[in-house]
């Protein structure tokens, strides 16, 4: 007997130590039969941008790991400062029997790829990193989780990072454990992994601060609940040179802790961490409970304005919308009960755990781009009848308000009323739009989900933001598989079983107003057919962190994504398609934000417009450039990384037009300051607004 049970722990121990290190799904819902719906597409009014390839997609490695190669709600592709160039860490299997490793690439600035290798020596189980960049020496920050052969936990986080700005990439450090069983957390079992990475300003002077975030892959509770390990390290060139392992300070949140536990109740975050370039620091998006809260489901924000310092705030608002439930020409409910009874229907956040944060609008809000899903009380869904659509979620910390705008592919007559449109009543005039020849309502279907199965789409969802903050750019990026569920149902679009679509919407003023998509795709018969990917089955698309501006209202943006040999995850289980590998690849776009002026509606005038200083990073002057539509009264100042005042460079009243002022890298009292990143700050008071916008440059000597 004391054999068998020392065998059956053995068998538990080496079940968690060779596991893939999947977010579990969430609670499975009810599928409640209702008649299929003819598939209709939204016929949209906008044009679609221009774009073209830069770079065609061009192969990193091949790899028999064929899910989420970078990383869950951050990027894997990072652009450097001043577009040098950029890097991608990623996770890959170069044969079906080696070890998965994490891998990084390099690619200059003409999308040359000058460098694909593991990071670390050691042959282990490794995957999802997560990927940082010093905005002074353009030296990238990683970290990763591995498996812990006889830890007491079963994985532990490493970090490096490449000493680029010595002269080329591949310098690394050898990787350090960051995250093991010696930090303190509130359960010894806690299993800390995922990481992300971001590097941003820091509060000690000369410095920046590195913040490596992990999730808790230990549930205590009877659903999953993923709270979170915060670290942060502050650096220096000086400190890279001698490459250490920096000093490290470590914090959980303890209401994510509680949930974690079951406390008050259970509740599962869905979220993303970002940082801004002024010390604010986040947690953001939608909690779900499996219908049995009193709470109920949430979108929410954690929040820090002292870079990461001092607890987080957390503000949260119900994220549940009542909506009518529609009756056929006949008068009966278009989504019955087994009863013939009108169910009770909402909307709310849903499969949409892969999302991104971003800062927008000079730091004053946080944006994420997510799916929401038309769902029965108290908690089911129809899985089979694509209700579910895109939303641009958005968090304004003056006023702490939470709101979303219907996308692209149901905008209704006011996108931004923070009402969901029906997807039978596009025009929201209080009718149904369609009827089918039987008398059932008709939608617009949505699923901006890359695969159809219904019990791998919290796998299968990933939508991202990419922006350019001096631009006011945005892209938003996502994976479209209508036309394939459809397929799979054999309702329609015959031939769509093994191909998905890949989407991209412009916004040219911070997500105020979107294009239609650009759509791509690999099928040869279809429209939207791309030529270069001929062959391909793309998926896992990740574009880069930053548009790069490239002159004339044109934006470049790069992006990572798998080539899939078979259509589908052989790696998640039950396993689709044929473990027969695929390839990473990189590719660029030229997209073309110019025609966006042009619309109605779509930029919002502003009485004041702060450039990007130029040059930057700069020494020993910089030119600091701002336009006022109308006369004010206007003050630029410069700050250091503390907040602290060096300069007022102007403090008098203007009239409306361009104007210009250099900074020579001195005080107020005429010393040259040290080197590092700095802030202007422009605050301007006129009869048509006050506005405040703040930007970040680098002095160099």
């Amino acid at each position: 007997m004391k054999r068998f049970i020392l065998f059956l722990i053995f068998l538990l121990m080496f079940a968690v130590l060779c596991a893939d290190e999947f977010m579990q799904p969430l609670n499975n819902k009810i599928p409640i039969y209702t008649q299929p719906t003819a598939p209709q597409e939204y016929q949209g009014s906008r044009d679609r941008p221009a774009w073209s390839f830069i770079t065609t997609p061009t192969g990193l490695i091949s790899s028999y790991y064929d899910y989420m190669p970078g990383s869950y709600n951050s990027f894997p592709l990072r652009v450097q400062p001043d577009e040098q160039g950029m890097y991608v860490v990623f996770h890959g299997r170069e044969t079906a029997a080696s070890t998965r490793r994490v891998y990084f690439a390099y690619i200059d600035a003409s999308g040359t790829v000058l460098n694909v290798a593991t990071i670390g020596t050691t042959d282990i189980h490794q995957g999802y990193a997560g990927i940082g960049i010093d905005p002074v020496t353009a030296d990238p920050m990683v970290s990763w989780h591995e498996n812990y052969p006889g830890g007491p936990i079963a994985h532990l986080c490493v970090f490096t990072y490449d000493l680029f700005h010595l002269g080329s990439p591949g310098l690394w450090r050898a990787p350090f454990t960051l995250i093991d069983e010696t930090i303190s957390t509130p359960y010894a079992d806690d299993d800390f992994i995922w990481p992300y990475v971001w590097v941003g300003p820091s509060p000690v002077p000369d410095k920046r601060r590195v913040y490596v975030v992990a999730r808790n892959y230990i549930s205590h509770q009877t659903t999953p609940s993923e709270n979170e390990l915060i670290g942060y390290a502050d650096f220096d060139v000086i400190d890279l040179n001698a490459q250490l392992e920096l000093d490290w300070t470590w914090q959980t949140i303890p209401e994510l802790d509680g949930w974690n536990q079951g406390t008050p109740e259970e509740i599962r975050p869905n979220q993303a961490f970002t940082i801004s370039d002024d010390g604010k620091v986040v947690f953001i998006g939608y909690s779900s409970t499996g219908g049995t809260s009193a709470i109920g489901d949430q979108l929410y924000v954690f929040y820090n304005d002292n870079y990461g310092e001092g607890g987080f705030e957390h503000i949260a608002v119900t994220a549940e919308w009542d909506i009518e439930n529609p009756l056929n020409q006949d008068g009966t409910p278009r989504f019955p009960d087994e009863n013939s009874q009108p169910h009770d229907l909402y909307m709310e956040p849903y499969l949409c755990n892969h999302a991104n944060g971003i800062f927008t609008h000079d730091n004053t809000k946080i944006q994420w781009l997510g799916n929401m899903n038309m769902m029965i009380r108290p908690d089911q869904w129809y899985p089979d009848l694509l209700l579910m659509y895109l939303k641009l979620y958005t968090y304004d910390i003056a006023t702490q308000a939470f709101t979303f705008q219907d996308f692209v592919d149901l905008p209704g007559i006011n996108p931004t009323d923070n009402t969901p449109v029906l997807p039978w009543d596009i025009d929201e005039d209080g009718f149904v739009d369609n009827f089918d020849p039987d008398g059932y309502v008709e939608w617009v279907p949505g699923h901006p989900i890359y695969h159809d199965a219904s019990d791998k789409m919290f796998h299968e969802n990933t939508n991202k933001l990419s922006k350019n903050d001096d631009k006011n750019w945005l892209a938003a990026v996502w994976m479209d598989g209508v036309k394939n569920r459809y397929a799979v149902q054999g309702i329609g679009y015959p031939g769509w079983e093994t191909y998905a679509e890949l989407k991209i919407a412009l916004s040219a003023d911070s997500g105020e107003n979107w294009s239609e998509p650009i759509t791509m795709n690999a099928k040869a018969d279809d429209e939207n057919y791309v030529l270069e990917f001929d062959g391909m089955k793309p998926c896992y698309f990740y574009p880069s962190d930053k548009i790069i501006d490239l002159g004339d209202d044109h934006g470049k943006l790069d992006i990572f994504f798998y080539n899939d040999n078979s259509f589908g995850s052989y790696a998640i289980d039950p396993p689709s398609g044929s473990n027969d590998g695929g390839t990473l690849t990189y590719m660029s776009l030229d997209l073309d934000f110019s025609y966006m002026h042009s619309q109605p509606n779509v930029v919002t005038p502003v009485p004041v417009r702060l450039h990007q200083n130029y040059p930057n990073p700069f020494n020993p002057e910089t030119t600091i450039a701002y336009s006022l539509n109308n006369p004010a009264n206007v003050t630029l100042e410069i700050f250091n990384m503390k907040g602290q005042k060096v300069r007022t460079l102007i403090n008098a009243y203007q009239q409306a037009g361009n104007h210009n002022l250099v900074w020579d890298a001195k005080d107020s009292n005429n010393h040259e300051v040290s080197s590092g990143v700095y802030f202007y700050k422009l605050v301007s008071e006129g009869n048509f607004g006050d506005y405040t916008s703040s930007k970040k440059m680098i002095f160099l000597k």
